[in-house]
């Protein structure tokens, strides 16, 4: 079976010719395909300069956000080699060793496993997995200042959760994971209704529901640079509407939020874009 690594760009050739350089040359990945999602003619034209046996571009004239991305990707990989391991990737990240690898696939062919994910190295701490909480809960704990009063055990697991050799959680990042063709496949892959944010919550959501483990494998870390392309390419206030948009839509589409819990939701988008306009 191929393992194939999958890269979405936008407008961040650096960092993703930095990717690609990291890992063109581990004998464990067979295939390379970078998914550039709208990019400027500029940053084409250095992607095309990109020149390995293993690697691939296709380009999509607009930016339809990540889910969009991931899918072009996968089924592309899925028409040309049939069943496949996914190993797909932000631009932003940077893979420590080939092991790694090696160890995260091989989790990830257990039977009872959907999803697999190393921890993660970003903001100046360690990313390994959250609770999957209520619409009310995860609104207090994104809400600046009223976060502080959600305890850290409510929406993280504590850490000797993470004292073996892998930890099942309810939710791992989107920004690097590995899950095979079947299993997208069975998800009907990601849902294309969110641009940007929620991802994660959602696709962990649709593995567990097949009653597949959502993992994270303790021995292995990347680096995550974090919203590098996000930065470059949305203001503030738009990224603030996007949360909001995809924080709604999950919790109304997929954890079961009541009409309180989504006048609450609306509300918070409302009074959020009135003081960041303000400012």
């Amino acid at each position: 079976m191929k393992n194939c690594f999958l890269i979405v760009n936008c407008n961040d050739f650096k960092s993703t010719k930095h990717l690609v350089d990291n890992v063109e040359n581990y004998s464990c990945i067979d295939s390379i395909l970078i998914v550039d999602n709208g990019s400027s003619d500029n940053e084409r034209k250095l992607l095309s300069s990109i020149k390995y046996d293993k690697v691939e571009i296709i380009y999509n004239d607009e930016n339809f956000g990540y889910s969009y991305g991931i899918n072009m990707g996968s089924k592309y990989l899925i028409e040309k080699y049939g069943k496949c391991n996914l190993i797909i990737s932000n631009s932003d990240i940077v893979i420590l060793s080939k092991e790694d690898i090696v160890v995260l696939l091989k989790e990830l062919n257990k039977s009872e496993v959907g999803i697999v994910g190393p921890q993660i190295m970003e903001l100046g701490g360690i990313s390994r997995g959250i609770k999957c909480v209520s619409p009310l809960i995860d609104l207090f704990n994104t809400t600046p200042i009223i976060n502080n009063l959600v305890p850290d055990n409510v929406v993280y697991y504590k850490d000797n959760h993470y004292n073996c050799d892998y930890s099942d959680v309810d939710i791992i990042s989107s920004s690097f994971f590995l899950i095979s063709s079947e299993t997208m496949k069975r998800i009907n892959f990601m849902d294309e209704l969110v641009f940007l944010y929620y991802e994660d919550y959602i696709l962990s959501k649709k593995i567990k529901n097949l009653n597949l483990s959502v993992r994270v494998v303790n021995s292995v870390k990347v680096k995550h640079l974090y919203s590098v392309t996000v930065d470059k390419i949305i203001k503030n206030v738009d990224k603030f509407k996007l949360f909001k948009n995809s924080q709604y839509y999950y919790h109304t589409t997929y954890n079961d939020a009541n009409r309180f819990e989504r006048y609450i939701l609306k509300l918070s988008r409302v009074i959020g874009i009135f003081i960041r306009n303000k400012k």
